[in-house]
């Protein structure tokens, strides 16, 4: 018969429980961390969409952008005055702004130029019969840029927001 060795048994090692809580702790608050933050991950941050805040629309062309754009007119008129702001980071250009047949070239300086406000030069157009409430198709080309044409809204004078904005005859 052949003898077998018989080691001592291994010691039983107690763990305190108390060493694993930080580090589950620590785990948990990464769960939390990834679970409110990690969708943006995926999914793109809505604070760096543009969009149009107000009722106008913006755009560019060239170098030249153009913001919040509109159009008011007043009910019994058939004239059109273009509320319009121009950016243009370069030198002074000229920013060719058409509505239906009608167009006019106007400066733009380096920096911003407003157009259609009470207190500053309008931009008229005479388009013959106004629908109020729809879009008016509007081109703007600067820099011999392709014309970029886009709907604009068309506001009457008498919406009090607009009723100082209508074309000044």
């Amino acid at each position: 018969m052949t003898a077998v060795a018989h080691s001592a048994p291994a010691a039983i090692v107690e763990r305190d429980p108390v060493q694993h809580r930080p580090l589950a702790a620590a785990a948990a608050a990464a769960v939390v961390v990834l679970a409110a933050t990690g969708c943006n991950l995926l999914t793109p941050q809505a604070t760096t969409i543009q969009y149009d805040p107000s009722d106008g629309v913006s755009g560019s062309t060239g170098t030249v952008e153009w913001h919040n754009a509109l159009l008011v007119g007043d009910p019994d008129g058939d004239t059109l005055n273009l509320l319009v702001t121009f950016t243009n980071p370069g030198e002074a250009t000229f920013v060719e702004v058409r509505v239906d047949d009608e167009a006019e070239e106007v400066r733009v300086g380096q920096g911003t130029t407003t157009f259609g406000f009470p207190d500053g030069e309008q931009l008229l157009f005479e388009v013959g019969e106004i629908e109020f409430g729809g879009l008016r198709n509007v081109s703007f080309q600067a820099d011999g840029a392709e014309p970029t044409g886009v709907g604009v809204p068309v506001h009457s004078t008498e919406f009090p927001d607009y009723a100082d904005f209508g074309p000044a005859e």
